[in-house]
């Protein structure tokens, strides 16, 4: 019973099948990821962060 054995390699699996087919999946998440951190930084620039 080494089910979590199993487990893993799905989960390998369906990670290198998502890799390799959503290239453009995983840019538009970097993309809005690299988004949400510009506008946190300039929120926090423009509001109380004095020091920083």
């Amino acid at each position: 019973m080494n089910w979590k054995l199993y487990l893993l390699l799905a989960l390998a699996l369906l990670v290198m099948m998502a890799f390799k087919l959503t290239k453009v999946l995983a840019m538009i998440v970097i993309l809005s990821v690299v988004i949400v951190f510009v506008v946190a930084y300039f929120s926090k620039k423009g509001g109380k962060g004095d020091k920083t």
